[in-house]
């Protein structure tokens, strides 16, 4: 029996295998094998392995049977990683379906899309870092990997807020008491102040 990875090429050679009922010190010097599964393209699954023109001497006093083999694919590994985003305080951030990275894909497969989400995206996160998740992979033959997700990182940044203090004016030889709410604030969100 043999084992390899999906997207792998298997050369299955032509030693190996068992013979037995052998006497007289008669030897099977090599056999013919095949697999549908050898290919790199073989999804993952059990295959037969096939064996069949035995050439050694002395064979044709045997009357030769072949049993199969077994050729088991095994899922390749696949990680696909949440892109880093950025956003200002105040803005809603979309993540969307398609902003990750996919490694370890073969034979042209592809990831159409993932579930993105993080706590940051809403308008209201305050100013920090935040973990992206992706999940869900989607994707035609994707059941041939082993899907792993690394997290990428969404930075909240500060907005720009612009105070300007208020016009006043005085009488000449008055004092004025300026106070602390004598100001416009441009660029406030979600309600602050």
């Amino acid at each position: 029996d043999r084992s390899k990875t999906y997207g792998e090429a298997l050369t299955l050679g032509s030693t190996e295998f068992t013979a037995s009922g052998l006497v007289n010190g008669d030897a099977v010097t090599s056999v013919t094998l095949a697999s549908d599964g050898a290919a790199a393209t073989a999804v993952v699954d059990e295959y037969d392995i096939t064996a069949t023109g035995a050439v050694g001497p002395k064979l044709g006093n045997y009357t030769i049977s072949y049993a199969k083999g077994t050729l088991t694919v095994n899922p390749k590994a696949l990680t696909i990683t949440a892109k880093n985003r950025s956003k200002t305080y105040g803005q809603t951030l979309t993540l969307g379906s398609t902003e990750f990275t996919a490694s370890g894909l073969v034979n042209g497969d592809a990831v159409t899309s993932v579930t993105l989400a993080s706590d940051g995206a809403a308008a209201t996160a305050v100013v920090n870092t935040y973990e992206i998740t992706s999940s869900a992979a989607q994707g035609p033959k994707l059941g041939n990997y082993t899907i792993s997700y690394a997290k990428g990182t969404l930075t909240v940044n500060r907005k720009a807020l612009t105070i300007t203090a208020s016009d006043r004016s005085k009488t000449y030889g008055t004092a004025l008491t300026l106070g602390t709410t004598e100001f416009t604030a441009s660029g406030l969100v979600n309600g602050d102040a």
